[in-house]
């Protein structure tokens, strides 16, 4: 099925050809990788730090790619014989066709949301609201953390005639990347579900953050915004969303407009409750995930749905079927040990939020952590480091620790002087932790691995058995 006509695809992205090219020709899908085979394809030649789609062009022809979306200062790379867009960049003219075809569909009801911790889960909580409410066929949602520049056009590319609904996730480490995603999303509520010591290294500090995030709120689209009663940069969230006709909270304070209280965990899950302020209704939930965190997520989460008319007895039954992709808290057993992998990412307050979990259920004379780096957190990244070693220390001061990382180290390094710690062991990298923190492990043990996924602790869990 045809997908963009040649002169769409022109006038949309602001181009001319390489040669003559019949305007009404077609392609049926858009793909930015050349190792993918096309059907009658768009390839978009995208370029980052480390790689540039341009080299490969030749590559993408052979692959059924039909037309060719490159930059004009490279139409050098064109290959001899190939049609060619030639545009001022790939990238954006890549968004400008998924606000195109986002476009197409103006019945489609959107839900957005960013944040420096918990956006993927809380995504995954929406999409499973969602489903439970319209039918997992009429739901388009995210995949993975496809939430980037170029993950975001990725995913609203896939939307048909059948999605009514869609849950998109919003991603970001520099300023000016949340704004042109979230205006070709075109939600109708956006959520802030977290603002956190995150991405440092560019946005300085929480009141950075909150501006970046809060471009969520800009699409004239948004007619709801949702965020935390009370946050580091709460007050440039309620500024960003000042405009915005319809403004809700959530939290743990009476005044949120959606309120958790949570019930405390064990290894197998929590219970929490769900309080709608405005019309006193509740609802009760137990589910398999631990943690105050992952209680608001669900309150964020829950904020959210009820904008879209979903009774809170209908989130509340959908919430207790959720359950986490990845490396999201999983859960495996070997040699007697359990494993539990939450190394998808870190920054110091998810650190300490996964860590207070573990206080609930974790016998520290039974536990091991192994931490990893921190990446991202600029001038603030010594001090993050010691943050979450101060805190294992104060809590869990019985358990082993496994420090990951020449940023854990340093910060090690520094604590130790004034905090002697007898039982951590040091490496530099995750690849040369496998073999120790495997010998570590006992019969009985909780194995806990949490770091950026840059520092790649994923490799150091075992096998299940």
């Amino acid at each position: 099925m045809a997908l963009f006509t040649f002169q769409e695809i022109r006038d949309i992205c602001g181009g001319t050809f390489s040669r003559t090219a019949q305007l009404n020709a077609t392609v049926d899908e858009v793909v930015t990788d050349t190792r993918v085979k096309a059907k009658n394809g768009l390839f978009i030649a995208l370029a980052g730090e480390r790689f540039d789609a341009h080299d490969f062009l030749a590559e993408a022809a052979l692959n059924g790619s039909v037309l060719l979306c490159v930059d004009r200062n490279k139409a050098d790379k064109v290959p001899p014989g190939a049609t060619a867009l030639l545009v001022e960049s790939p990238l954006r003219a890549y968004q400008a066709l998924a606000g195109f075809h986002r476009a197409r569909f103006p019945e489609l009801r959107v839900a957005a949301l960013t944040g420096s911790c918990g956006k993927t889960t809380t995504k995954e909580i929406l999409r499973t609201i969602f489903e439970h409410a319209f039918g997992a066929e009429h739901v388009l949602s995210t995949k993975g953390n496809t939430n980037n520049q170029i993950g975001v056009p990725q995913n609203l590319l896939r939307l048909t005639d059948q999605h009514r609904y869609a849950v998109i996730e919003l991603g970001t480490n520099h300023n000016g990347e949340i704004e042109p995603i979230a205006r070709i999303a075109a939600p109708e509520t956006s959520l802030v579900v977290s603002i956190a010591s995150c991405h440092l290294e560019f946005f300085i500090n929480h009141d950075g953050v909150a501006k970046e995030k809060g471009h969520i709120f800009a699409p004239g689209s948004v007619r709801n915004a949702v965020y935390p009663f009370a946050s580091g940069g709460h007050e440039v969230l309620v500024k960003a969303a000042a405009s915005v006709p319809n403004r809700f909270t959530f939290g743990e304070s009476p005044e949120a407009d959606v309120r958790v209280i949570y019930g405390g965990g064990n290894l197998d899950g929590s219970s929490f409750e769900l309080i709608e302020t405005a019309t006193g209704k509740r609802v009760k939930v137990e589910w398999n995930l631990t943690g105050r965190h992952q209680a608001l997520n669900a309150a964020g989460a829950a904020a959210a749905a009820l904008t879209f008319g979903i009774p809170l007895e209908t989130i509340g039954k959908a919430v207790r079927q959720v359950s986490l992709p990845g490396f999201r808290m999983k859960k495996t057993v070997h040699n007697e040990a359990l494993w539990i992998n939450d190394a998808y990412n870190a920054n110091p307050d998810s650190m300490c939020a996964a860590l207070t979990g573990l206080t609930e259920y974790a016998d520290p004379q039974h536990l091991l952590l192994a931490l990893g780096d921190m990446g991202e957190l600029g001038k603030a990244s010594l001090k993050g480091h010691l943050r979450v070693l101060s805190f294992v220390f104060e809590h869990f001061p019985g358990a082993r620790l496994v420090v990951i990382g020449p940023k854990m180290i340093e910060a090690l390094k520094l604590l130790s002087i004034n905090v002697p710690h007898p039982e951590v062991k040091t490496f530099l990298t995750a690849a040369g932790a496998v073999q120790g923190v495997r010998r570590m492990a006992r019969p009985g043990d909780l194995v806990f691995l949490k770091g950026s996924l840059a520092t790649g602790l994923g490799i150091i869990e075992p096998p299940a058995e």
